[in-house]
């Protein structure tokens, strides 16, 4: 890749993160109408890991941690919103996690409207790790269901493979190509797949293989669970110069995301759009929450085009 294509890619892309802005309330209402009922909640962490014996799909990660050799490593669980899927116990050893999002204001007022005692989310977010965490400083990073979220993934993965020390892992569990199954809804504005074993980032406008991508920096490996999810699993095998392009970028998306914050919410309709969203949100989540699942899938094939079975 030439220097001006390099240079291009580093670019803030407005355009990106505003979309990325106007999925905020249909993020927040989803979480919210889970939390809201005790039914829903309790289905919720009985799916969690929390407080139980972490178990990752296609990796073994209490042998990992046992070989690490560190007293205190570094564990993220990058935009982890309040699933707690990622448990803090590992070998039977209870560890500190970092749980990161960058809706965390949101999540934790959910937390405190409804008086639950578990973990407070960490404000951050998976393109500018580099500024919340020293370079080549964590073990590991844990992404379920959140890279396909994000502004740039592929600026997510570059920044956690900045973050993590020579041998650690950046563990990525999603469910396949989302953002079309949810017809480019809200956060959902890129899909993950593995095409024979390659790990794939993908949209209506660009196509990225991971492994190709950091070849010299990071081991690449993709599979597919029985049930249909995509895993990755990438090992850091060589440290990033400090003049990488990279590097460089993360002020850059939070200068970006800044000035498009400030720059959406000083125009009126924008607001009202955004406000006009998160009551409609509101209202569509909840009243999913009480219907069966079934007929909330045959909802989302309908909006998103694609053929139902009755």
């Amino acid at each position: 890749m030439d220097k001006k294509n390099k240079e291009e890619k580093c670019k803030f892309d407005f355009n990106l993160s505003k979309r990325w802005i106007s999925g905020i309330p249909y993020e927040v209402a989803f979480w919210r109408s889970y939390y809201r009922y005790k039914k829903s909640r309790s289905d919720l962490m009985r799916w969690s890991q929390y407080g139980k014996e972490c178990e990752l799909d296609n990796f073994d990660i209490a042998s990992f941690f046992c070989g690490l050799n560190r007293d205190n490593p570094v564990i993220v669980d990058v935009g982890c919103a309040l699933s707690y899927v990622f448990s803090n116990i590992i070998g039977g050893k209870e560890y500190n996690v970092t749980y990161l999002d960058p809706l965390a204001p949101y999540y934790n007022k959910i937390l405190d409207d409804y008086s639950l005692p578990y973990p407070r989310i960490t404000f951050g977010m998976g393109e500018t790790l580099s500024l919340h965490f020293p370079a080549d400083s964590v073990s590991m990073f844990h992404i379920r269901n959140a890279l396909d979220h994000s502004v740039c993934p592929m600026s997510v993965i570059w920044q956690a493979i900045m973050c993590l020390h020579t041998g650690g892992v950046l563990y990525l569990n999603h469910k396949p190509n989302e953002a079309e199954h949810e017809a480019y809804v809200g956060f959902h504005q890129y899909n993950v797949d593995c095409n024979y074993g390659r790990l794939i980032i993908w949209n209506r406008e660009e196509r990225i293989d991971v492994g190709e991508e950091l070849s010299e920096y990071a081991d690449v490996k993709a599979s597919v669970t029985d049930d249909g999810r995509i895993i990755g699993i990438i090992t850091k095998k060589k440290e990033l110069p400090r003049d990488h392009e990279e590097v460089k970028a993360s002020g850059a998306y939070a200068a970006g995301m800044l000035e498009t914050l400030l720059t959406h919410f000083h125009s009126l309709p924008n607001v009202v759009s955004y406000q006009s969203r998160r009551g409609a949100f509101s209202i569509a989540h909840g009243f999913m929450r009480i219907l069966p699942i079934g007929l909330v899938k045959k909802i989302k094939a309908l909006i998103s085009g694609k053929k139902v079975t009755m």
